[in-house]
């Protein structure tokens, strides 16, 4: 059977969860936690030495598993959410090592333009040679759940996966995130997992981060964590205004929500001082909340934070506030990079909805934000944590200085990562820890922004096919030979939702937001064309 040819299997039949999360079986059977330990002390690093970029050797086969393991509520909110399945092609540059195979599966087929164009991109390694390489399976299955749920239900298509990896010695399965889900298909195949054990995930939780962070010394908005109810609610916001009177608006999150889909504001305006404080906020707390991703009702999140727990911590105010994340790469043997620093674009109501970001972040505080991320993810590392992971802060000025608070950790990849990995792959390049900048192999600097959000209602008539072929005629499209320019990624979210990835790349910030902002151009003209 060709490498390259596309498998859709489809057998419905099977149970979904599939018996214990433990996977216990009976007497003498080692439990899929004990057999997924096991797994976990033979995994390689498909990375290079710097945590980043396509690394020589081992493994020999990457299964890419780009599914949204996640909480389903804030998945909901996320339009086209199938589509983000398309962001790990930017793993296809683990395909300059030669001899190395991908394995890619989605639910659904990619367009088979926007695979062609990302294999493409990948340096040093022609695109009929990468596709011979690369083997695409999907599920045939277009459902709202998690892709890692959908395969294990389809014993044929994880069969037919385990065929196509000779050895398990010299493999590994590469997850978006790491889940009960991703560790179960991991047993499975009998490969190893490049993600986080899912029994870490309470360090990603919001109450986890503020914990870890104060273990690693890395600052924290004032607040308070491990908020289990209402009640508990209601004491944090009191507590928080007690203690520093000048808060003026807190945040409430809660712990295992994503993006911003569990965030809330409140403001206290308003607000009595002393002993009436509690019984001012019970009363006022429904209808002063402001939900970051609407629609939503205080019923259902009071609901949620009852399940998940939170924290709530002091919306932070200043002359200039910004909200900078680094990512960091813990590998099998512990080692600990961080491979970028960005600043965050959000919108949408207190301006809470990631939106895209530009690589590296500032100047003035890149450096101070790495080393405050080399201490998380050394706390991370001690706890067993490997594969990306990032820190999310909030950082306000104080006169000519820049004060960082962390707020979150993402045990998984980011809205940044698929664009550090579309650099990498196309350039061939370097994250330089000295300056916090990035290098060319011929030591040029390049800058990025980028957006997975880059949308428009009107987008739905374009095809993959006419945005690339109208960003080549105008000289949009990213060129190896000037090592500037545009990639796209996400192609096929255009015609059902009028969105796709769009990662601008240039010498310098100035130059990258230029580009970015001609695609903008261009794609708004040709939509207008019908």
């Amino acid at each position: 059977m060709a490498l390259d040819e596309r498998s859709a299997v489809d057998e419905p039949g099977w149970a979904d969860g599939a018996g214990a999360v433990d996977g216990g079986g009976g007497p003498g059977e080692e439990s899929e936690v004990a057999l997924f330990r096991k797994l976990q002390e033979r995994l390689p690093c498909p990375f290079g030495p710097d945590g980043a970029g396509p690394g020589q050797g081992p493994p020999g086969v990457v299964v890419v598993v780009p599914s949204f393991t996640l909480d389903q509520a804030g998945m909901d909110k996320i339009p086209g959410i199938l589509h983000y399945e398309e962001r790990l092609v930017s793993f296809l540059q683990l395909l300059a090592e030669p001899g190395r195979r991908i394995v890619y599966i989605t639910s659904r087929p990619m367009p088979e333009r926007g695979v062609d164009y990302a294999l493409g991109l990948v340096r040093s390694v022609s695109a009929r040679d990468a596709r011979a390489r690369l083997t695409l399976l999907d599920c045939d299955d277009d459902r709202p759940v998690p892709l890692t749920r959908k395969i294990l239900q389809r014993p044929g298509l994880v069969e037919r996966v385990r065929d196509l990896v000779p050895d398990p010695l010299d493999a590994c399965v590469l997850a978006f995130n790491g889940s009960v889900y991703e560790r179960r298909l991991a047993v499975r195949l009998g490969v190893p997992l490049y993600a986080c054990d899912p029994d870490l995930a309470w360090l990603g939780g919001k109450s986890g981060a503020r914990a870890l962070f104060k273990e690693a010394g890395v600052p924290v908005p004032r607040g308070v964590e491990g908020v289990r109810d209402g009640d508990d609610l209601v004491g944090a916001l009191a507590a928080l205004r007690a203690e520093h009177p000048g808060v003026r608006r807190a945040m409430i999150k809660l712990n295992e929500s994503f993006g911003a889909g569990g965030n809330a504001m409140f403001d206290y305006r308003g607000a009595p001082e002393g002993g009436a404080l509690e019984g001012w906020l019970r009363r006022t707390l429904p209808e002063r909340v402001e939900f970051a991703t609407p629609p939503d009702t205080w019923e259902n999140y009071a609901g949620k934070l009852a399940e998940m727990g939170g924290v709530v911590e002091e919306f932070l105010q200043g002359e200039e506030v910004v909200s900078p994340s680094a990512q960091v790469h813990v590998t099998p043997a512990g080692a600990v990079h961080v491979i970028s620093t960005q600043d965050q674009r959000f919108e949408g109501a207190a301006r809470q909805t990631y939106a895209g970001c530009s690589f590296p972040a500032r100047a003035e505080y890149r450096l101070g934000l790495q080393e405050l991320a080399g201490r998380a993810g050394r706390a991370l590392a001690g706890r067993g944590m490997i594969g990306i992971a990032s820190v999310d802060f909030v950082t306000v000025r104080e006169g000519d200085a820049f004060r960082h608070h962390a707020v979150e950790i993402n045990l998984r990849m980011g809205g940044g990562t698929a664009p550090l990995m579309f650099l990498h792959g196309v350039t061939g390049g370097r994250y330089e820890p000295g300056t916090g900048g990035f290098l060319t192999p011929e030591g040029e600097p390049r800058c990025y922004v980028a957006s997975d959000r880059v949308q428009s209602p009107a987008y739905r008539s374009l095809t993959p096919e006419r945005v690339l072929d109208a960003a080549a005629r105008q000289g949009l499209l990213y060129r190896h030979d000037e090592g500037r320019g545009a990639v796209f990624h996400m192609l096929g979210a255009l015609p059902g939702f009028g969105k796709l990835g769009v990662v601008a790349v240039d010498t310098t910030p100035e130059g990258a937001e230029v580009c970015f902002r001609k695609v903008v151009d261009s794609l708004n003209a040709l939509a207008a064309e019908g």
